[in-house]
């Protein structure tokens, strides 16, 4: 028997970026996003400041989207590594280290017909020199939340084109008088090939300057030790970048959250309204305290995604909607509780 739960919800995000001051600056002067290469952001200006060696993310557009990869893949025997100038100087309140991924693998052929995703985590580093530790490393994404490679002869649930990812890093790990180093590798040992790995976007660049390397020595660890700089790479960058948030009181409201539940499955609907809302999701908890996301995320509305009760318990427990914005506001629902199945279910 089919219970339907329709519940409607209003709710005000929490919590915008508390000002605080990131890197020494005049705050009212404006702050070029490519370093020397123009005036493109004003401190001041409630938006993220982006900084990549393409200038325009736009045109990263090579080999995570689809098509021929050029083995463009995030590696456990490889990671990307960029050299950015230093930080234009400005009264920012966070900073994150980014990167623009797609085409994870499914566990196939030889492992037989299974569409889950090829396990594995994917960190970035940075450094003001060429050599990173543990203790600037910071885990960015894993594999099961990325866009799937498409099949040529069946239908996957969570294909996509490639999608930025982001890790906040203490705004004492930038500089804004050095060079910055960033640094894209995976832990995971499946990650050794194309064929099983997610793949780093790329831009075709013009650039002379020496300031992309790709390091093959690497076992799963952050590159470091003599020749971190193994073979330099020209003509293209990779998707590596730097977005630098001002303080903002903007906030993230979750409207409209309703689930339906069935002895199968639970569909949940919702909006989510805000300031260039980069990614949804769905969290369950047990205690309205402690609270984990199930499902994957949805990048672009209408956010709406089924969850099936097997992968869910079958006690009673609460589910909330959550989205998040390019300012990296987050905003929650009010929760809604799922009843305990039904015997027999």
């Amino acid at each position: 028997m089919k219970i339907l739960l329709a519940l409607l919800f209003l709710l005000g995000g929490p919590a915008a970026a508390q000002p605080a001051p990131a890197l020494p600056a005049e705050a009212d002067k404006p702050a070029a996003a490519g370093g020397e290469k123009g005036t493109a952001y004003a401190s001041r200006s409630p938006v993220p400041a982006y900084l990549s060696l393409a200038g325009d993310l736009g045109r990263f557009y090579m080999y995570a989207n689809g098509g021929f990869n050029a083995d463009w893949y995030v590696g456990y025997n490889n990671s990307w590594i960029v050299k950015l100038p230093p930080v234009p100087a400005g009264a920012y309140a966070k900073a994150y280290l980014g990167a623009k991924l797609g085409r994870a693998k499914i566990k196939s052929w030889p492992q037989g017909w299974d569409k889950t995703p090829v396990p594995g985590k994917i960190y970035m580093a940075v450094s003001q020199e060429p050599s990173f530790t543990s203790d600037n490393m910071y885990f960015l994404a894993d594999a099961a939340d990325l866009p799937l490679e498409p099949l040529s002869n069946d239908s996957l649930e969570g294909v996509d084109s490639a999608q930025w990812f982001w890790a906040e890093v203490p705004l004492s790990r930038i500089s804004s008088e050095k060079p910055n180093y960033l640094a894209l590798w995976s832990v995971s040992r499946f990650f050794t090939a194309s064929s099983s790995s997610p793949i780093v976007a790329a831009a075709l660049s013009d650039d002379e300057e020496e300031n992309v390397w790709l390091n093959r020595s690497i076992r799963g660890n952050p590159p470091s030790g003599d020749g971190v700089l193994e073979t330099p790479i020209s003509g293209l960058k990779p998707a590596l970048a730097f977005k630098l948030v001002p303080p903002n009181d903007y906030k993230v409201f979750i409207k409209g959250f309703m689930g339906e539940v069935d002895a199968e499955k639970i569909v949940v609907f919702f909006s989510a309204i805000g300031e260039d809302i980069r990614a949804a999701w769905v969290e369950m908890s047990y205690d309205k305290f402690e609270w984990s996301r199930v499902g994957r995320y949805m990048f672009r509305p209408p956010y709406s995604c089924s969850l099936k009760r097997e992968n869910l318990s079958k006690d009673l427990f609460y589910l909330r909607a959550a989205a998040v914005d390019g300012l990296e506001n987050t905003g929650y629902s009010k929760e809604i509780a799922i009843p305990p199945a039904q015997k027999g279910e």
